[in-house]
């Protein structure tokens, strides 16, 4: 093989490093970014607003699978659902509450604040922390015969 031969390789090969380079700093900057802070906000009331919706939705195998959204109205009224392990309704979506919380925003490093209250005062269920900083918040409300049951769920930002 001749100089010149060996020169178009070379040449050839530092094209091919210098695109490899370039994809790179594409992918590094464009690609996988982290969120800006708008889009920061927005996915945390959207976590918010799923988890507490799919929170409330969830069927509790112990308790004749009633709703979360079910035990939590008997809990802010009679508290006279007994489920299978003992527990009453209160109980029973408290410490469900603290398993799928620690199953999830623990794991995540997110900090956030669960509330169930009829008057916000005096929650009957509170679990996590109170936000420090800049919180998303997602409310639904709960009809129960002598007023309106709140269930809250806080994600700190």
């Amino acid at each position: 093989m001749n100089n010149r031969s060996q020169m178009e390789i070379l040449g050839l090969a530092i094209v091919v490093v210098l695109i490899l380079v370039a994809t790179i700093f594409v992918v590094r900057f464009l690609v996988i970014k982290s969120p800006t802070e708008y889009r920061k906000g927005f996915i945390s009331a959207e976590l918010a607003s799923n988890m507490l919706s799919t929170f409330l939705k969830t069927a509790a195998g112990d308790c004749s699978q009633l709703t979360m959204t079910e035990l939590l109205q008997d809990c802010a009224q009679a508290r006279s659902i007994n489920c299978g392990n003992g527990q009453d309704s209160c109980s029973y979506v408290e410490s469900t509450a603290k398993h799928i919380f620690e199953s999830t925003f623990d794991k995540w490093n997110t900090k956030y604040e669960f509330l169930a209250y009829t008057d916000a005062h005096s929650p009957l269920i509170k679990i996590g922390k109170p936000c420090r900083s800049e919180k998303r918040s997602k409310v639904f409300p709960l009809p129960i015969n002598s007023a309106t049951m709140y269930v809250k769920l806080d994600i700190c930002g």
